[in-house]
């Protein structure tokens, strides 16, 4: 019974820390000797609960969350999202500055031009430039690790994914709502609020432009960031807890 608790809570630990170093596991559990702890996380990989990434001494683990109803792409997308390992990534993929991200985005107008109506066309196109730039406008020089805005598109599954290893958008609002106690609350107000201040104005009025135009014209969005998760679905808009965190952000839209 012990030894199931303790492997519970080294779990809970990893999965409320998006990536976490053994050392950290060990300070956090002090009563524990870190070979038990290193038993633990061994038998953790191998059961496939919990991944690694890096080598001595650069390693963290990571919760391991289920995919398979998940597309090859964001299955990429979420494994670089939570864990910012460039394996997961792709260099046709990375917009590693603001020109690079604006260059692909008017690609995308050719994309997507024999597959949606021309009045769709310019407004998908214009959400995604909202919400790329919204990335560079509010985590230049703060980037967790890798600079700039995964993104791509799935013609096949008629999907677009764009991904960051930013703050998040709790960081952006409390830097003018510091009182907002959680991602789910700070998705809620980026997302329906009008928000005063210059850090995040552009973030917040964004995404209510981006949630009008999945609303109006019945796309489907999947919002991540920390632990809480916007869906907008047959035109409903609902906030919802996140089974892996993101640090950044991670976007899908279906179209």
């Amino acid at each position: 019974m012990i030894k199931n608790t303790t492997k519970s809570n080294i779990l809970t630990l990893i999965r409320a820390n998006s990536g976490i170093a053994p050392k950290e596991i060990i300070l956090k559990n002090y009563l524990l000797t870190p070979a038990i702890i290193f038993r633990h996380l061994k038998k953790l990989r191998e059961s496939g609960e919990i991944i690694k990434i890096g080598s001595a001494p650069k390693v963290k683990y990571f919760y391991k969350l289920n995919m398979e109803d998940k597309t090859k792409l964001e299955q990429q997308f979420f494994a670089w999202a939570q864990t910012g390992d460039p394996k997961f990534s792709n260099e046709d993929w990375l917009c590693s500055t603001r020109d690079v991200f604006q260059a692909r985005q008017e690609k995308l107008l050719t994309t997507l031009k024999p597959l949606v109506s021309e009045n769709l066309l310019y407004l998908l196109v214009g959400a995604i430039g909202e919400i790329g730039n919204n990335s560079f406008d509010h985590n230049l020089g703060n980037w967790r690790d890798t600079a700039g805005v995964l993104f791509a598109t799935d013609t096949d599954a008629r999907e677009i994914i764009l991904s960051d290893r930013g703050q998040g958008v709790l960081s952006t609002i409390k830097r003018v709502r510091p009182e907002t106690k959680d991602d789910s609350e700070a998705l809620h107000t980026a997302f329906t609020e009008i928000v005063s201040g210059r850090a995040p104005e552009q973030r917040g009025n964004g995404l209510k432009y981006t949630k009008k135009i999945a609303e109006e014209n019945n796309l489907h969005l999947k919002f991540y960031s920390g632990d809480a998760m916007v869906k907008i679905s047959e035109q409903n808009f609902t906030i919802e807890n996140s089974k892996i965190i993101i640090p950044g952000t991670l976007v899908i839209i279906k179209f």
